[in-house]
């Protein structure tokens, strides 16, 4: 099932006036994963959507386990919806590839998404990061180690880029060091 057509046969997502998308490798989900979507603000539609990084390599699926995920949404009490076709797919899959083939099948919706500081340092060397983040509405960003001069600038920087896009700082948690590149190497 497509992103637009999971989006379009569910009720709550279909009528939300905003869609906040958390992707990432997720591989593994850690309790650093579970806190950003708790800071989240709660009346947000979130959707997860695990998907390979186009900047790695392909990695086995053998450690991003929907099942882990599900269980881990639940105990978090945080409404949230998984989107499992990009991992279906097995390739690597640009955000601002999806996202332009969102905004032109709803273009009165606001797309927004939900990342760590970590990618909201980088974000402007995505994958045609221009036309990315002039179709979103808003970057929710997690703490992870913040550096106080890099916020100041990128947030310069990409409001030079996308002069209408919101940038909400939703603040720190206890888990901002964890990585799942690290916990990989430890199950390797």
């Amino acid at each position: 099932m497509s992103l637009k057509d999971y989006i379009e046969s569910n009720e709550k997502l279909s009528n939300s006036s905003e869609l906040v998308f958390f992707g990432g490798s997720f591989n593994p989900w850690h309790s650093g994963h579970t806190s950003c979507i708790q800071l989240l603000p709660k009346d947000k539609a979130l959707i997860v959507a695990p998907d390979h990084n186009p900047f790695k390599e392909l990695v086995e699926k053998k450690h991003c386990d929907l099942s882990d995920i599900k269980s881990e949404l639940e105990s978090s009490k945080r409404e949230a919806f998984i989107y499992e076709g990009f991992l279906d797919q097995n390739k690597k899959n640009p955000t601002s590839v999806w996202i332009s083939e969102l905004k032109k099948a709803f273009p009165d919706k606001k797309l927004s998404l939900l990342i760590g500081f970590d990618s909201f340092a980088s974000i402007d060397r995505w994958t045609n990061a221009q036309s990315l983040l002039s179709e979103l509405f808003s970057l929710y960003v997690a703490s992870r180690m913040d550096d106080p001069s890099i916020k100041e600038e990128q947030t310069q920087r990409l409001k030079e880029i996308a002069p209408n896009l919101n940038i909400q700082f939703l603040g720190g948690h206890p888990h901002e060091k964890l990585s799942s590149t690290k916990i990989r190497e430890g199950l390797d």
